[in-house]
């Protein structure tokens, strides 16, 4: 049968192939970006092992897949070439300090003129940090992103192996596809999940034939099958989608709206995006929801959370047995410095969501209801 139409959309989609439906609805929580603390910044790893940091968003929080954007590296120890040179890190716990050096060398250090500061990021967050991921609920973790690779090919398989101990899984670097099955009285429906980025150990947005291939490979084997993505500009001004191929200097990250296009073409049910630290509009493409970035949700150091930065939302979305939407809702958020993300009774983050999602896509954008509602146009 052909898949579904969207009347507003400005081009019709292909006909897909048949695939089979499940009998269940399936409910999702997603977010965006998320550091718990890095062991590479002073003052960089919350106390009390970051037990607060995200009990006030516990709450919106709750389904069947509850996915987030993990940003660094889940180890106690590493060496970084982020930085330009190799450098070793080491985590010596929350309130302990290197040893002081001898007093002679203290001396001659304070005569010497200070180092300039090292302008790059690179995040180590401590293993201790990892329950609160489980705790809060999250059920899977995208991996596909500029920091999963800060400290090398030991540092990816660290936080995969530390994920997996709390009982977490991950997705997005090449080979790791989620396909899941969710049960409940009177059905059985099996979820794919797939993550894509700019980077090569990742499936790689860039090449949107490609990513169109295995979008389509992968939806005829599952019932529902959601797309996430981590691409497109950094920081306030990145807030419009523009229409064309984005860049950070001189790295590109994607044509987003193409290629967001053409893996709903392909078979995605939902896509969603993070990767600009701010909220984007969401528009309807063919009759599917595509939520271009979730923004910051919890980071807890070395991201600026100044202005947009620090409006953030929970994504909660419903979806039938075959794909279709049942409900979807923001959930608004605010992140302050040094906090986790909580409840913002002002709604900032649906006002914002509202206003980009017109400007940006007119015919095709997304209803933001006062209480959170995503509807079609």
């Amino acid at each position: 049968m052909a898949r579904p139409t969207d009347s507003t959309a400005r081009e019709a989609a292909p006909a897909a192939p048949v695939r089979r439906h499940g009998t269940a609805a399936v409910r999702f929580a997603f977010v965006g970006d998320i550091n718990l603390g890095t062991a590479t910044l002073p003052d960089g790893v919350p106390p009390d092992s970051g037990r607060a940091l995200l009990a006030a968003a516990r709450p919106a929080l709750a389904g069947d897949l509850v996915l987030g954007n993990f940003e660094g590296v889940l180890a106690d120890s590493g060496e970084t070439e982020k930085c330009g040179k190799k450098r070793a890190v080491v985590w010596r716990g929350v309130n302990q300090k290197p040893a002081p050096p001898p007093h002679r060398k203290a001396r001659a250090r304070r005569t010497k003129k200070p180092a300039p500061p090292i302008r790059c990021y690179a995040f180590l967050t401590p293993t201790l940090l990892a329950p609160r991921l489980a705790d809060a609920g999250f059920t899977h973790l995208n991996l596909a992103n500029n920091h999963a690779n800060d400290f090398g090919l030991d540092g990816r398989r660290s936080t995969e192996a530390t994920l997996a101990s709390q009982g977490l899984e991950t997705y997005g670097p090449l080979g790791r596809i989620v396909i899941d099955t969710v049960r409940r009285a009177g059905g059985v429906t099996t979820v794919g999940v797939i993550g894509f980025t700019t980077y090569p150990f990742a499936y790689d947005l860039l090449d949107i034939p490609a990513s169109a291939a295995v979008v389509d490979s992968v939806h005829r084997l599952v019932d529902v099958l959601i797309v996430t993505f981590h691409g497109g500009a950094e920081g306030a001004a990145a807030l419009h989608l523009p229409f064309a191929a984005e860049s950070l200097g001189r790295e590109p990250r994607g044509d987003l709206r193409a290629w967001a296009h053409a893996v709903v073409d392909a078979g995605a049910d939902l896509v969603v995006g993070h990767g600009p630290h701010v909220l984007r509009g969401v528009e309807f493409w063919n009759g599917k929801p595509i939520v271009y970035s979730l923004g910051n949700f919890a980071t807890y150091r070395g991201f600026n959370l100044a202005g947009p930065q620090a409006v953030t939302a929970v994504l909660q979305v419903e979806l039938a047995g075959d794909g279709r939407l049942i409900q979807a809702r923001l959930v608004p958020m605010r992140q302050l410095p040094f906090e986790g993300p909580a409840p913002d009774p002002d709604a900032g983050a649906l006002r914002l969501v509202r206003e980009l999602s017109a400007d940006d896509f007119g015919p095709t954008a997304a209803r933001v209801g006062n209480d959170g509602v995503l509807a079609p146009p």
